[in-house]
């Protein structure tokens, strides 16, 4: 490098370094900022974090709530068959919960309701089946933790218009879908083994009523002498006596009996004029000859109208069976409860006889004379009754279950379907939603319409308005002079 060139490197770096000197401020600013005064912040608060649950609750309160369903069902438009009520044309059943609120006409149905469209239809309440098999299993209270509430005999058995069911020991309503309000009560009865044909089975059984009989008067005797003021009065001793025997004579169990001769039947009758108590006898094929004893003792009986049996021509009395079996026991005072030959729901094909035909049977029962509301009442209020359960079903009745059945037509004729099943107070079974019987014969349904085709409609109405406006003749008026 030459001297001349060392001499211009450092006369520029010596004119260039007042330049760098300067503050960095004055380099950007042109012309210059006056000084801004500094803003003092408030102080910023420390904000704790929220916990998870608190966070969560807020977020549920602030998001909108859903309204709870209602706990109202309203059955609109159909006739009610009430059973013991007579028939409300016309009416409406509604229910609260599991309960029936009212039935009547000209009834206010609560906003929100549930609403079931009955208009030219039939509410019964359901049907209640006496010895049933293959629906509900288990004896006793054991039938709650056995029900299968998917089981398809259980949809089956609310199609044929069944509610309830007692099978062995156990009163078991068919709620679909859930075990809640299932088992309904336990049968009470005492199973008493009586035969015409049999003396000893008549010995025995006289033997322990009274015993049975005896304890009660010992009983009461102590009881009085208690009540006079005598001292060291001795109690029978309990354990000693029969207690099933003891509720039969008290009137706290129901005696049942299995009989359909006329020679047990006379025996049965003998036994409840000498031990009055309440009592039920299965089968009954022959009781149309004993109708008025049978009568005069209390008796209910359970009857199969279609089980044939000709009668003996070796005898010397009627026998046999008749098809006014269920009318002649009606006309003379007889509790008269229906049920079909086969008491289970049957898939083999012997169409008519099963528990699914439960209908059929009592109208076999109308063909022979008896009145179609006792028909009725046979497979309904009746049946609860040899339950012990009418105070619960059986009927449609403020306070009662809410158990009920919508058909398409008259109960007892064959093309009847039933529509809907209600059990305690909640549908359980759609025929439109069942694949078995959907097909036959459908609902006609509404199809829900737009906004554009509710418009169209509106604009038709409007201009079917202005037309027949514009055709009314509008007579002319002349004017008047002066």
């Amino acid at each position: 490098m030459t001297a001349f060139t060392r001499i211009v490197l450092w006369a520029c770096a010596s004119a260039a370094l007042p330049l760098f000197a300067q503050p960095a401020v004055a380099m950007n600013a042109w012309p210059q900022d006056p000084p801004k005064e500094e803003v003092q912040q408030p102080p910023v608060e420390e904000v704790e974090e929220a916990e998870p649950e608190e966070v969560q609750e807020a977020e549920e309160e602030a998001a909108p709530k859903k309204s709870a369903p209602s706990p109202y069902l309203a059955v609109v438009g159909g006739d009610v068959y009430t059973v013991t009520r007579g028939v409300i044309a016309g009416g409406t059943v509604l229910c609260k919960n599991n309960r029936i609120l009212k039935v009547g006409q000209n009834i206010q149905v609560p906003e929100g309701a549930r609403v079931i469209d009955a208009v030219g239809m039939r509410v019964y309440p359901g049907l209640v089946a006496v010895n049933s098999r293959g629906i509900i299993r288990g004896n006793g209270t054991e039938a709650r933790d056995s029900f299968d509430p998917f089981n398809l005999m259980v949809d089956l058995g609310l199609a044929s218009g069944l509610t309830t069911v007692q099978s062995s020991l156990a009163i078991g309503k068919l709620t679909r879908g859930t075990l809640e309000g299932h088992l309904l009560a336990t049968a009470d009865w005492v199973n008493l083994s009586l035969s015409g044909s049999s003396p000893s089975s008549k010995r025995k059984l006289r033997a322990q009523m009274d015993e049975a009989r005896e304890y009660l008067r010992q009983l009461r005797d102590a009881e009085l002498a208690q009540k006079l003021g005598e001292k060291d009065v001795k109690m029978p001793d309990e354990k000693k006596a029969p207690q099933e025997h003891l509720g039969l004579l008290t009137g706290e169990r129901m005696a049942r009996f299995n009989a359909s001769n006329a020679k047990d039947l006379l025996a049965i009758c003998e036994f409840l004029e000498e031990y009055p108590m309440k009592s039920v006898i299965f089968g009954g094929l022959e009781a149309w000859t004993y109708a008025s004893r049978l009568g005069r003792v209390g008796a209910s009986v359970v009857v199969t109208p279609r089980q044939k049996r000709w009668a003996d021509e070796n005898l010397n009395r009627e026998s046999g069976w008749s098809i006014e079996n269920a009318r002649i026991l009606w006309e003379h005072g007889v509790e008269v409860v229906i049920l079909p030959s086969q008491t289970s729901i049957s898939l083999g094909g012997l169409a008519g006889r099963d528990l699914m035909n439960l209908p059929m049977e009592a109208a076999f029962a109308i063909r022979g004379g008896l009145p179609q509301d006792a028909a009725l009442r046979a497979v309904t209020i009746n049946a609860a009754h040899i339950l012990g359960v009418a105070d619960r079903i059986g009927s449609i009745e403020p306070g009662k279950d809410a158990d009920l059945i919508i058909c398409n037509g008259d109960l007892f004729d064959y093309r009847t379907f039933v529509e809907w099943a209600v059990v305690n107070g909640r549908e359980v079974y759609d025929k439109q939603r069942a694949t078995y019987f959907a097909h036959i014969r459908p609902r006609p349904e509404t199809e829900p319409t737009t906004p554009l085709e509710t418009l169209v409609e509106v604009l038709d109405d409007m201009d079917e308005t202005d037309s027949k406006s514009q055709d009314v003749d509008v007579p002319e008026v002349e004017p008047q002079d002066g």
